[in-house]
């Protein structure tokens, strides 16, 4: 009789749902706070707040996470450049805690130290890469504790003019941080004193070199090992791989188009050396984009599979692709593509748990969250959509710029 009760009492309630928080950027200035409500297997995006922040229209580029403190980093690439950190309410409001102008151009982020207390800012219109020591107050006179000047190109181009950092982020260890410089065609590499922050160059062994041309754009480091994931060590001074451990580096160029694969290795004491493992190749089916406007922007992985979304290929009925592939895949079919829901995926990300992709359309300015398999890393289908401020008219530049999981 109980168990007869407890049944109908189950039935008829209704099924328990679930919320996530995203955050997204876009070129109007302004950041977005966005809810995911998950019920049974049907979705919900709705906005709930925004803001005018971090240097305003034409700014605001790019957030980083830092939920221990309850706060995101807003990089902002316009004429001061800004930095603004924005304190997260459980409900998803937030507000600016404090702000500093920057060098022009910061395009990424990333926290590093061991206790996070570091930020790196890729500014790719300025050639260079600040470091600041974080938090800081409002109105607290804060600059740089060290500016990393790059080195211009051997060969100055129309579309190579300068030094042009698109992404800053961390080795498996912390102990090293890298920048692909689209405009000079190389992955700097510098080893990380965790005493002061500072970054020293390695040595040109350590560095990326890519054909002329090439433009790395965006990166991602895999690290496994026989039907696990192997851990690293994080000493800032002797990072080795355990036994049995894979390090793997995958970078996309936005100029040329590819995807190249590289080996880590870890020394006893020095940087890690890259080594290719393959040719590089165009993750296209039949390795052709269908326009010469059509680039690649950024490069997840999760589990089994890694992504690349793919701008302006138009197709899916005019919206562009998501390409999925194993590490070690080296051809593409249209059975790898997926709609990305909408035009010009600038930005995407994976969340913790694996099984949702959240993807920025630029051009459409749509966040649109598909289902994924995380076992497999197969994207399963579009579960919402949702269009966040304004689309800019065709061949205008703006749109959404980035988009962040915040957990």
């Amino acid at each position: 009789m109980y168990l007869q009760s407890a049944l109908a009492l189950s039935l008829a309630l209704p099924s328990l749902s679930t919320a996530a928080r995203l955050f997204a950027t876009h070129y109007d200035g302004k950041v977005y706070s966005l809810n995911l409500e998950e019920q049974g297997d049907k979705f919900s995006l709705t906005k709930t707040h925004d803001l005018t922040t971090c240097g305003g229209a034409g700014s605001a580029s790019a957030l980083t996470v830092d939920s221990n403190r309850k706060l995101l980093w807003c990089v902002g690439e316009g004429t001061p450049g800004a930095l603004t950190a924005l304190k997260v309410e459980d409900d998803g409001k937030f507000n600016e805690a404090a702000k500093v102008e920057t060098r022009p151009g910061g395009v990424d982020s990333v926290m590093y130290g061991k206790k996070q207390e570091f930020l790196a800012i890729a500014h790719y219109g300025n050639s260079s890469i600040s470091l600041f020591n974080i938090p800081f107050k409002d109105n607290q006179e804060v600059e740089p504790f060290d500016i990393v000047e790059l080195p211009p190109p051997k060969v100055v181009t129309e579309k190579q003019s300068k030094s042009q950092p698109h992404q800053v982020l961390l080795d498996p260890t912390g102990a090293f941080l890298l920048s692909p410089d689209l405009g000079a065609d190389v992955m700097h590499v510098f080893a990380i004193d965790q005493n002061s922050g500072k970054l020293n160059k390695c040595a040109p062994n350590s560095t990326i070199y890519y054909e002329k041309g090439s433009g790395p754009r965006h990166g991602v480091f895999v690290t496994s090992g026989e039907g696990h994931h192997a851990r690293l060590t994080r000493s800032p001074h002797r990072p080795t791989r355990r036994q049995g451990g894979k390090t793997t580096l995958y970078t996309v160029e936005e100029l040329r188009g590819y995807v190249c694969a590289f080996d880590v290795s870890y020394v006893s004491d020095g940087c890690p050396v890259f080594t290719p493992l393959s040719n590089c190749f165009r993750p296209y089916p039949d390795s052709k984009f269908p326009s010469e406007s059509t680039t690649l922007a950024e490069i997840r992985a999760a589990g089994p599979s890694l992504h690349i979304s793919v701008r302006k290929d138009a197709k899916f009925n005019g919206d562009d692709s998501l390409v999925t592939l194993k590490p070690d895949q080296k051809t593409v079919t249209d059975a790898d593509l997926f709609s990305s829901g909408g035009k010009t995926p600038r930005s995407f990300v994976i969340n913790k748990k694996g099984d949702l992709v959240a993807v920025a359309n630029q051009d459409s300015s749509t966040v649109v969250i598909v289902k994924r398999d995380p076992q497999t890393g197969k994207l399963l289908k579009e579960v919402a959509s949702l269009l966040v401020g304004e689309a800019p008219a065709a061949g205008v530049w703006g749109g959404l710029s980035s988009i962040v999981w915040y957990e």
